[in-house]
């Protein structure tokens, strides 16, 4: 993928108590082409089997970014997470081979979401590349901001300042992106036990626009 991706996609993910949670789910996904715009997160209390930590939300938020993407569209996937883009883009390589057992032997934590994303990336172009955290980009703050919020029940950035910090990177051009009106926030979600994305029913600021 050397042009820029059709879609750049920020995830952010965040626990309270890590171990243990609340946790929260943050992104923004902007289609270049028309352009569109979905943002949003995900408050989880309990996560199946697993307990709630900052890696497994950040991994959620890299799910639920890919959600609804066409298949085969080029995707930037941008994280302040060193472990979520080297776990992506470098270590499955390995682990795969080594069937999903760390280089110390151990078995590999967040198999099931490592998967389930490798799984949903397979059917686009996926990169995925890495913003320095807390360091002043307008986009990672918003991620940063939604992921909170979730994580505490409380309502996140709104349309107007996923705009603002969007343009303040300059990934907005003349036109400017079409969001749907936000859904309506519900009571906190947990988890399936079994393997699964994110649940559809979200709390916070989510758009519902699907992307063609």
């Amino acid at each position: 993928m050397t042009s820029p991706a059709r879609f750049v996609a920020f995830c952010d993910g965040s626990a309270l108590v890590n171990p243990g949670g609340p946790g929260g789910t943050g992104f923004v996904v902007l289609d270049r082409s028309h352009p569109a715009l979905r943002y949003g997160g995900t408050r989880w209390v309990v996560d199946g089997p697993h307990p709630v930590t900052n890696n497994r939300m950040e991994l959620r938020a890299v799910l639920e970014a890919l959600d609804g993407l066409p298949p085969g569209a080029q995707v930037e996937v941008i994280s302040d997470s060193r472990y979520v883009v080297d776990a992506l883009s470098k270590w499955i390589k390995g682990w795969r081979r080594k069937g999903w057992r760390t280089a110390s032997g151990g078995p590999v934590l967040n198999r099931d979401l490592v998967e389930a994303i490798d799984a949903r990336a397979s059917t686009l172009q996926v990169r995925y590349a890495w913003v320095r955290g807390h360091d002043g980009h307008a986009v990672n703050e918003v991620v940063d901001q939604l992921a909170q919020a979730a994580a505490r029940g409380t309502a996140g950035p709104d349309e107007a300042a996923v705009k603002a910090a969007l343009g303040a990177e300059s990934y907005l051009g003349a036109g400017s992106p079409s969001v749907p009106a936000a859904a309506s926030a519900p009571a906190a979600q947990a988890a399936p036990a079994s393997v699964a994305p994110a649940p559809a029913a979200p709390t916070g600021i989510q758009s519902a626009f699907t992307f063609r």
